[in-house]
């Protein structure tokens, strides 16, 4: 970890650095202290293994913490929250989270709260005086909030939905008026954001701000003394940002007239002649490139590329479409297009997102998407359904789908493609991880016509080994409600899931395979990939294994990525023919 000052950013001074452990997301604490992360660079997961540090500017008072730090106060003081987690005994989940100011010098720590705190609570919404306003608890089945006013110690239920209500809302932030916003849907089933009355219990009539055909994405930036709202940070089919401010859409409007061709978010701090801002400038094309920007001297200095050797020039572009799935759903899908000058249908590679409840897509310079456009092939990227980001009508119409509706939609995507002249309808290939990795499995079997070949890592090989493998990160709340609601029940359902298990259906798997797992993996356990293989091997030779002993859910070092993209490219040369 380095730091330089704003007037000399070539003087970068080391302050901190480890030899077999990376640091994470460092921030500031106040001018002189700051806080990092460190964790295993194979945790892919995002745990940072609970190290914690602080070290003073110029590299010295470094303190490794005992607790987790929850969030930072920006009030001057050397002070952060920190966190307590009560674990069940059963699966390690945690139960609750208790909060307490922390001197980063001494350690002295103080309950953040005077009174008991509400049963069973595992988040937090502060306030612009770093109190918790609003607490967020789960029990059985459902997500309880509760919320307190300024200046008493009492907590009131303001709200209680099952998990996955189409109704529910949650507090997302507090602005500096001491005003609730909520994410809630709108009447068209897309998460939009809207005023909240905790005293009334009272959501406002119209939201105050939401995307058309998309879910609310939206991060808030605030002014950073008063906590005014200036604007928000969306996302639709691209990244946005969005200003109440007048002064900042201005600004907003030098920066974007200064770099016309790239995606700009704006962080900046001070007023009038010393205000200074941090631009994060990036496309499809350029991964995020740093700037320094004074708005009233309209200085600019470059602070660095988070990969400098790549050319943008050189780069595939990325277009969002919308295509009808079979049954007439809205299907989602960016496509890459190599920049190599060629012109009529492509070889192509259909590439599966995991999750799957997540969104898949985003128009950001993709190192998968844009490695594989590098060798000529089109990539196409589908959000099917149950995808997260494009209403609730989209996420649920892929519950219990694995293998059937979802499904069908890589298949329709791929149509769609070889229908709009994109794709060589002779040259397709499927992948993914994960998620990704059952979908290109279930491709295989069910649309052979389709996929000459496909390479699948971190796979899921049978939905009941989710929930019978005790060796995994699945805890007893999400076996109990969220993958039966999402995946299915392995009682009720165990007709279905055997109709769409590939290691059930492994004799139709006759098409050259590419398999990749982690040894260590807890999200999808080796077992799923070596029961799979060794099935396959039985009656199909064009299979290829490797497994890495010291990855988990996906590679997470370097070596491995590598030595599984050169499989990838030298797997796709043999196999597609070009």
């Amino acid at each position: 970890m380095g730091i330089a000052e704003t007037a000399n950013l070539g003087a970068l001074k080391i302050v901190q650095r480890f030899k077999d452990i990376s640091i994470y997301a460092p921030r500031w604490i106040n001018d002189e202290r700051l806080y990092f992360a460190l964790g295993d660079p194979g945790d892919l997961l995002g745990r940072h293994n609970g190290m914690h540090t602080v070290i003073n500017r110029d590299g010295s008072g470094a303190l490794q913490l005992n607790e987790s730090v929850w969030r930072l106060l920006d009030d001057g003081s050397d002070d952060v929250i920190v966190s307590k987690a009560t674990r069940n005994n059963t699966d390690g989940a945690v139960n609750s989270v208790e909060l307490f100011r922390m001197d980063t010098h001494t350690m002295r720590r103080t309950a953040l709260l005077d009174d008991l705190q509400p049963r069973n609570v595992t988040n937090w919404v502060f306030d612009k005086d770093n109190q918790p306003r609003y607490a967020y608890a789960t029990e059985d089945d459902a997500t309880i909030v509760h919320y307190r006013k300024p200046g008493q110690s009492k907590w009131a239920e303001v709200s209680r939905f099952k998990f996955y209500d189409p109704k529910a809302f949650s507090p997302a932030f507090i602005d500096g008026t001491g005003q609730t916003y909520v994410t809630m849907n709108d009447p068209e089933g897309f998460a939009a954001l809207y005023r909240f009355d905790p005293d009334a219990r009272q959501v406002a009539s119209e939201p105050t701000f939401e995307v058309k055909g998309f879910d609310i994405r939206a991060a808030p930036v605030f002014e950073s003394t008063t906590r005014r709202l200036l604007g928000f940070q969306y996302e639709s089919d691209a990244p946005g940002t969005y200003w109440f401010d007048e002064k900042m859409l201005a600004i907003q409007a030098i920066v974007d007239k200064k770099l016309p061709a790239t995606i700009n978010a704006l962080n900046c701090a001070g007023k009038d002649e010393n205000r200074v801002c941090v631009v994060r400038s990036g496309s499809d094309q350029q991964p995020s490139k740093f700037y320094l920007f004074q708005p009233e001297r309209n200085e600019w200095t470059v602070v660095g590329e988070t990969r400098p050797w790549i050319n943008p020039r050189k780069m595939a572009r990325v277009d969002f479409h919308r295509f009808q799935a079979r049954d007439g759903l809205s299907i989602p899908v960016y496509v890459t297009t190599p920049t190599d000058g060629a012109s009529g249908p492509r070889p192509a590679v259909v590439l599966i997102h995991g999750g799957p409840n997540v969104r898949g897509g985003h128009w950001v310079w993709n190192p998968q998407a844009q490695f594989l456009a590098s060798r000529g092939y089109l990539v196409i990227e589908a959000d099917y359904r149950g995808s997260t980001g494009y209403g609730f009508k989209h996420f649920q119409a892929g519950w219990k789908q694995w293998g059937l509706a979802m499904q069908d939609d890589i298949a329709d995507a791929t149509n769609w493609a070889i229908a709009k002249g994109f794709a060589d309808k002779n040259r397709i290939a499927i992948g993914g991880a994960s998620y990704g990795g059952y979908a290109t499995l279930m491709g295989l079997i069910k649309n052979p016509e389709l996929f000459r070949c496909g390479f699948e890592w971190a796979g899921v090989t049978d939905i009941d080994l989710r929930f019978s493998v005790t060796w995994s990160d699945a805890s007893d709340r999400i076996l109990r409600y969220d993958l039966r609601t999402l995946m299915g029940d392995p009682e009720k359902d165990a007709a279905q899931f055997q109709a769409t298990s590939p290691l059930r259906l492994h004799k139709h798997l006759t098409q050259p395979l590419l398999l990749g797992y982690g040894a260590s993996d807890r999200r999808v356990p080796l077992v799923h990939g070596t029961k799979l293989r060794d099935e396959v091997m039985k009656h199909n030779d064009h299979v290829e294994w490797v497994a890495y002993d010291l990855e988990g859910h996906g590679w997470a070092l370097t070596k491995n990525n590598i030595d599984w993209w050169t499989r990838v490219e030298k797997f796709l040369e043999r196999n597609m023919q070009r």
